[in-house]
C-alpha cells in the first residue's frame, strides 16, 4: 500500500510530538497505520525501522545536554535487547495484536491529553533486579508489538522516580532504538519485506523527528499539539477495537 498524503501528514505530526519527548513514536505510527488499514505484519515492519531512525535522533539531540546513566541503562538494556528479539520472532494472530495494541495505546493518550501527569519525586535508586524485570518486560511486550517501549519506560521511571524527566527521555530514546533493532531483526526469521510505503513515511518521519527532537531538547511544549495527537490515538483505539 503506498502512503497518501493525509497519512503522510500524519507521521510526520506523531514524529514531531514524541521526539520532542524523546520516543520513537512507534505507538502513534501503528495508530495512524491502523487508521489507514494497513495490514499488522506491514505495521509492525514500518514502526520499528521509524522507530529506530526517529528515536536515534532524538538520542544524539539529547545526548549533546545529558548523558546516559550507566547503573540505570546497562541492566535495562541487558533484559530488554534479547527478550524483544524473541518477542518480534513471535506472529500474534491479528484480532489479538489489535486488542493488546489498542490497550498500550491507552498510556500515550493519558498522557499527551494531560490527563496523566507526572509530579517530581525523590529520586530513589532501584535494584538491579527492578531494572532486569522491568526491562525484560516491555523488551518482549515491545518485540511482539512493533514499539521500542520508550511509551511504556518514561512513565515507569518517572513514576517510581528512578531518574529526572530528561534523563528518562535520553534513556528512553536509546532504550527503542536498541529494542526496535532487536525486535527488527526477530521479525526477520519470518521472512518479512519492507513495504512499498516505507520509503515515503522513511523521509516523513525523519523531516518531524529532527524538528521535533530539537525543540525537545530546548524544553519545548505544547499542550494543544499533544491534546490533538490524545484525539488521533483516541480514534485509533476506537478503530482497532472495532477491527
Amino acid at each position: 500500500m503506498e502512503a497518501d498524503f493525509f497519512m503522510l501528514f500524519l507521521v510526520f505530526f506523531v514524529a514531531f510530538l514524541y521526539s520532542s519527548v524523546g520516543h520513537g513514536g512507534a505507538s502513534g505510527y501503528i495508530a495512524v497505520m491502523a487508521l489507514f488499514g494497513l495490514a499488522p505484519a506491514e505495521i509492525r515492519v514500518n514502526a520499528l525501522l521509524l522507530n529506530i531512525a526517529v528515536a536515534g535522533i532524538s538520542f544524539v539531540q539529547f545526548l549533546q545536554i545529558e548523558k546516559p546513566d550507566k547503573k540505570l541503562a546497562y541492566p535495562l538494556f541487558l533484559a530488554s535487547i534479547p527478550l524483544a528479539y524473541l518477542g518480534g520472532s513471535i506472529q500474534l494472530k491479528d484480532q489479538f495484536f489489535m486488542y493488546l495494541l489498542a490497550l498500550i495505546l491507552v498510556l500515550p493518550v493519558l498522557r499527551f491529553s494531560g490527563i496523566w501527569n507526572f509530579t517530581s519525586r525523590e529520586i530513589n535508586a532501584p535494584s538491579t533486579t527492578a531494572l532486569l524485570i522491568a526491562g525484560g518486560s516491555i523488551g518482549l511486550l515491545s518485540g511482539m508489538l512493533g514499539i521500542g517501549g520508550g511509551i511504556i519506560l518514561t512513565p515507569l521511571l518517572l513514576w517510581f522516580g528512578w531518574t529526572n524527566a530528561r534523563q528518562a527521555a535520553l534513556l528512553s530514546a536509546l532504550f527503542i532504538v536498541l529494542n526496535s533493532a532487536a525486535g527488527f531483526l526477530g521479525l526477520l526469521k519470518n521472512g518479512v519485506t519492507i513495504p512499498s510505503a516505507f520509503p515515503a513515511l522513511l523521509v516523513t518521519a525523519v523531516a518531524g523527528g529532527l524538528i521535533g527532537g530539537y525543540y525537545g531538547s530546548k524544553k519545548f511544549s505544547s499542550d494543544i499539539l499533544k491534546k490533538m495527537l490524545a484525539v488521533v490515538l483516541s480514534i485509533a483505539i476506537f478503530k482497532l477495537l472495532t477491527f
